[in-house]
């Protein structure tokens, strides 16, 4: 009853149609620690249901939304310290989702009237140089090795490959058109930079979305008996379903076998372990002889010894990146800045060890690089900044 309650609560604040009773109510639920997993649970569900990707039209009433989120405490944290290392739950994530979603469809508010906080000198000198986050960044390479940078290219058809069709749809994404039979197989690849993604249609109907610092490698049609990939880095899949064929993609020396389903695979080379998390359907995943088959909501992680573990996970998180948010759950500190290097195309180094502490929730995507930091900062973590080296300071 109560979560119902406090999503509610926050879809009348969302409407704009909530009295002056039931916003004291929420304010009071939001200065009770004891609330804070059931309003993380409801903010997240309000999250998921938000369109991704659109942005605010009044850019300066998002940025002093952005200053007044980051510049000021707006919910007491809740802190968990164990020793040796401490988690650090705070709300500042639920704040900034929940004004994402606003800025999604027009609206401005805070979840408690806060003035605008002007940062003080030091801290604007710092940011002065700030960051802008990724976007719609890709490079085609064909297979006579010409390559298509898509972000620049006019939204056509990019080129022939065979009988295959190669499109640059309105909305920036491309798809592969296949017609009739192909008698020669060609190879092509979609990479993204540090700070890009893009998202791909395969020749048979398959919806491909490529992380930052990723590449697919793959046919321009689909022959023989399987549909086969290769990936690196991270990317979500969309299989589309073709009984009897079924879709291949190696990464790291794993294969993971479908016939139609969704999932996500993360494969970058310096994370500690590979990651398959399924969403839909169902998936094989095999690494040197040992093969392991995955249900909806369960994840697999292959480490450097070929061991692959199979558990339960949260699918929001594995994806989170798909629909424009940064989710943590429980990371340490060089977890965190890891995407940020990705996704900000910032190099990021440590003033002796890493600072011990462990990070829960999440924030958009689309926020500049300072409001990111500056969060983290509230938390005790401190950075030096210079131009796009980031160093992490001893706490």
């Amino acid at each position: 009853m109560q979560e119902q309650r406090v999503i509610y609560l926050l879809q009348q604040r969302l409407s704009g149609n909530e009295t002056s009773a039931e916003q004291e109510e929420l304010y009071t639920l939001l200065e009770d620690d004891g609330n804070m997993e059931i309003l993380m649970a409801a903010l997240t569900d309000l999250m998921w249901q938000a369109p991704a990707g659109t942005e605010p039209v009044n850019t300066d009433a998002r940025t002093a939304l952005l200053q007044s989120i980051t510049g000021t405490d707006l919910i007491t944290p809740f802190v968990e310290v164990p020793a040796p290392v401490k988690t650090i739950y705070r709300f500042w994530w639920a704040a900034a989702i929940t004004a994402g979603l606003l800025l999604a469809t027009g609206l401005y508010f805070l979840l408690r009237p806060v003035a605008t906080v002007k940062p003080a000198p030091a801290l604007a000198q710092r940011y002065k140089n700030d960051i802008a986050p990724g976007g719609n960044k890709a490079m085609l390479t064909l297979a006579d090795g010409s390559r298509i940078v898509l972000d620049e290219a006019q939204n056509d058809t990019l080129g022939q490959q065979g009988n295959t069709s190669i499109i640059k749809t309105q909305n920036g994404q491309v798809q592969y058109h296949a017609a009739g039979n192909t008698a020669v197989v060609t190879f092509n690849t979609l990479s993204t930079p540090r700070g890009g993604q893009y998202q791909l249609t395969l020749p048979d109907g398959t919806r491909v979305w490529l992380n930052a610092a990723s590449s697919l490698h793959f046919p321009t049609a689909f022959t023989g008996s399987h549909r086969t990939v290769e990936l690196t880095g991270e990317g979500y899949f969309e299989v589309a379903a073709l009984p009897g064929k079924p879709f291949l993609v190696k990464a790291n020396g794993a294969d993971i076998t479908v016939l139609g389903t969704h999932f996500n695979i993360m494969a970058y080379a310096n994370e500690q372990a590979m990651a398959v998390t399924l969403l839909e359907g169902a998936v094989n995943v095999g690494r040197n002889g040992t093969v392991k088959k995955l249900l909806p909501g369960q994840q697999a992680r292959i480490t450097g010894n070929n061991s692959i573990t199979v558990s339960g996970t949260d699918v929001q998180e594995a994806v989170a990146w798909k629909n424009g948010f940064f989710i943590f759950d429980r990371a340490d500190i060089t977890t965190v800045m890891r995407q940020l290097e990705r996704w900000y195309d910032i190099e990021v180094v440590y003033e002796g060890a890493p600072p011990q502490m462990r990070f829960g929730g999440g924030m958009q995507r689309s926020l500049p690089l300072s409001g990111i930091l500056r969060l983290l900062e509230k938390n005790g973590v401190l950075f030096k900044i210079e131009g796009r080296k980031i160093t992490v300071l001893r706490s």
